[in-house]
């Protein structure tokens, strides 16, 4: 999760209920083993004190943007780029030991966390059905090879399972 070597920023204002706050995570890619890219999310926080200050509303609006490219002999240049936008609400307490930094530190590592596993889950996954679906690994004459014996096999079977005398 962390990102060993990329740059980030925080920015805090007053709100007249509270306050607000941005932190910036930006990490790009060195395009080592033939691949660049870049990583940069931005957290939006809100918070909002309950009476008494021992509790608080948190708002976090976070959104990541990732551009990949690849340039592979194996699989070609591909680029991949996008954009994913998520909300999350929390109510926590406020104390000594569990202050706001924390809280918010807390919610920012597991919007990070979703967010990634769900552009894994889209985009990579998706990609990769794709290209799978465009690309085969198996030269043309081959697969009609393959086509051709399986219809042979299931002509035969058919032609096995309607004789009358073969039927068990």
């Amino acid at each position: 999760m962390y990102f060993e070597g990329g740059v980030s920023s925080v920015y805090l204002w007053d709100l007249d209920q509270g306050f607000a706050g941005v932190i910036l995570i930006k990490k790009s890619g060195d395009g080592s083993k033939k691949i660049k890219g870049c990583w940069d999310s931005i957290h939006v926080v809100e918070v909002n004190e309950k009476s008494g200050g021992r509790n608080a509303h948190y708002k976090l609006t976070s959104t990541a943007m990732l551009w990949l490219q690849t340039d592979k002999t194996a699989s070609g240049t591909m680029n991949l780029g996008g954009s994913l936008t998520r909300q999350a609400e929390s109510e926590a307490p406020v104390s000594e030991a569990n202050m706001h930094i924390a809280n918010i530190g807390r919610m920012v590592e597991d919007m990070e966390n979703k967010i990634r596993n769900t552009l894994n889950e889209i985009y990579f996954g998706k990609t990769k059905d794709i290209v799978n679906g465009l690309r085969s690994t198996v030269p043309l004459p081959d697969q009609k090879q393959q086509a051709a014996l399986r219809n042979d096999l299931a002509a035969a079977i058919k032609k096995r399972s309607e004789r009358p005398d073969l039927k068990s």
